[in-house]
């Protein structure tokens, strides 16, 4: 059915004169009826009946008032969608084929992270059912855990699976890997793995977890290992190296560590597997080291560092000079001494002040002592002496003896006696002072890869990079919301590590993506604005007729989905199809 205009000329002026008219076929030939004869009409009354004709003739065309029309429902789309293709990108559709929550859960990470009771609430308000082609309202919110029991289970298949997976994906992969622990805290809950130790979230008040966890340089998880709370960072590397062996199957690697890691036992344990290793010593171990006192052994000023530094052979890391470096060797191990200009000037300015602020309290601690008016204890204020040198960190070189001194007090009355006090004394202990000024600036890498194989620089570097891992915990621990835990059975803790990691994951791909593409933007700051297009349903007040639309893109959102290689969300033949099964969940 149609708007069919006819037109006429009659003494000079044209008239249109308007019938419907619908087509129908005779004999194999298309043919017109007319149904209503309009007769004239202006422009805009032959638009309007146009518009109403298509209306009655197609059932998706909605007419309404536009006071009438409203959002009645909306789910989180774009946002979603790039989750999605990230998640189909490396597989992991293949690996939890027969798991439903999985995927909602470290979706949910990225996105907006709820407690795991609420995951199937939260998942009802996305397209993800859609996408998974399931409906979350049919299914119990405890199947989650159920769900996480299984996922713990999965551990060590699951990270062989992504060890697999960037080997084929990454065409510059390596045998080089970051690796560092870190510590997770309980709120409320208690669970066999927690116990009380040092904590890396600053909360000795509570019962925690250890997490060592494995990355790739370009900042990929594929390893992670939950540990009981109380596990010392040194005691962690040779069941890694046992573990991470027979896992992956990996004959020769490089590991980069931290410090706290270095012992005698664990070195020999790499060596004897025949892997390299990158890290740092202690600045105790530095101090006491042929090497270094070889290398450096007066301690520069703030006035002569640069006449040192060439006068000990020290090489200029780069072209600003605000790092040096010497190497030495000793047998098999090397040792890579660097000077960081901008840290030994911050190190002495603050040894300058810490001295000033410890030297002006015994002063003022002397006065009020020489004026007691009432006896003082030696131990308290022993105690308090040795709070302050360990506060001000001068306790290595500065020693304070406590004097007995009397003194003769006049009471209000006019009466005279004789109160027991102290003095404190000083002494600084040159040897020990040498020491400690040594130290500033100075930091001491570590490794038995051969000089023919790589420089001092690139050990360096690699060592810097190591921030990545601390990097990836900050990451799962704040927008990924890893701490605190209130699971309590050991295989849904060890579970909801796996969430986070697998969350991280995607957080760096993502991050890697919008780098490669020049984007400045964080993962959490593109998630936001992918989130702002959304499935919306607009519908009629007082009916149940509505539509499903979704909120147009904007340039920063296309541009967005190109980087991350999902550009066909935007294309109305791929999102059509997701806009149809999400009609039985709207």
């Amino acid at each position: 059915m149609f708007l069919k205009k006819s037109t006429t000329t009659l003494q000079g002026k044209t008239y249109n004169h308007y019938k419907i008219v619908e087509s129908y076929r005779e004999n194999g030939k298309v043919k017109h009826r007319i149904l209503f004869t309009l007769g004239a009409l202006t422009d805009e009354q032959a638009a309007r009946m146009q518009l109403a004709i298509r209306a009655y003739s197609d059932p998706e065309i909605l007419v309404s008032k536009l006071d009438d029309l409203v959002v009645t429902k909306h789910l989180a789309y774009l946002d979603i969608i790039s989750l999605h293709h990230l998640w189909r990108s490396w597989a992991f559709d293949e690996f939890f084929k027969t798991d439903r929550w999985i995927k909602a859960m470290v979706f949910n990470r990225c996105i907006d992270p709820v407690a795991k009771i609420n995951i199937r609430d939260w998942l009802g308000e996305t397209v993800l059912p859609a996408l998974l082609d399931f409906d979350p309202s049919s299914f119990s919110s405890y199947d989650v855990y159920r769900e996480l029991d299984r996922l713990a289970e999965q551990e060590s298949e699951l990270q062989s699976f992504l060890y697999r997976q960037l080997q084929s994906q990454r065409p510059d992969f390596s045998d080089v890997f970051f690796y560092d622990i870190t510590s997770c805290y309980f709120e409320g809950s208690k669970c066999i793995l927690s116990a009380l130790g040092y904590s890396r979230d600053h909360r000795a008040d509570r019962q925690q977890i250890v997490i060592a966890l494995m990355i790739t340089p370009e900042g990929y998880p594929f390893y992670w290992r939950v540990m009981d709370g109380n596990t010392q960072d040194i005691t962690t590397v040779q069941g890694l190296v046992n573990d991470v062996k027979n896992r992956f199957a990996i004959k020769n690697c490089t590991m980069v560590f931290d410090r706290g890691m270095v012992s005698s036992e664990n070195l020999q344990s790499l060596e004897g597997e025949k892997w390299s290793y990158v890290s740092a010593m202690d600045r105790d171990e530095i101090a006491i080291s042929d090497f270094f006192l070889t290398a450096l052994p007066d301690p520069p000023t703030l006035q002569d560092w640069e006449q040192v530094m060439a006068m000990r052979e020290f090489i200029s890391f780069d072209e600003d000079q605000l790092l040096f470096f010497r190497e030495c060797v000793d047998g098999e191990s090397r040792y890579i001494l660097t000077f960081d200009v901008a840290r030994f000037q911050d190190e002495q300015r603050m040894h300058q002040r810490r001295m000033e602020q410890v030297l002006a309290w015994i002063n003022q601690k002397n006065e009020s002592l020489a004026q007691a008016k009432r006896a003082r204890k030696q131990e308290l204020l022993e105690r308090e002496v040795q709070m302050m040198l360990k506060r001000k960190r001068v306790k290595k070189f500065l020693n304070v003896t406590i004097e007995p001194r009397t003194h003769i007090v006049t009471t209000k009355k006019g009466l005279t006696r004789e109160v027991q006090s102290f003095k404190l004394e000083y002494s600084m202990d040159d040897i020990a002072l040498t020491k400690e000024l040594r130290l500033h600036g100075i930091t001491c890498f570590i490794s038995n890869i051969a000089q023919a194989e790589i420089s001092p620089r690139e050990i360096i570097t690699w060592y810097r990079r190591k921030n990545k891992v601390e990097e990836a915990f900050h990451e799962i621990k704040s927008h990924l919301e890893l701490r605190p835990i209130h699971l309590t059975r050991a295989k849904r803790v060890k579970a909801h590590v796996t969430i986070c990691t697998l969350a991280y994951f995607l957080y760096n791909d993502m991050e890697r993506r919008l780098k490669e593409n020049n984007s400045k933007l964080s993962p959490e700051d593109a998630l936001g604005i992918l989130g702002r297009c959304q499935l919306n349903k607009i519908g009629v007040k007082g009916t149940n007729q509505g539509i499903l639309k979704i909120t147009e893109f904007d340039n920063e959102q296309r541009q967005l989905i190109n980087a991350l290689e999902c550009g066909y969300a935007g294309e109305a033949k791929w999102y059509k199809k997701v806009l149809k099964r999400a009609e039985n969940l709207m």
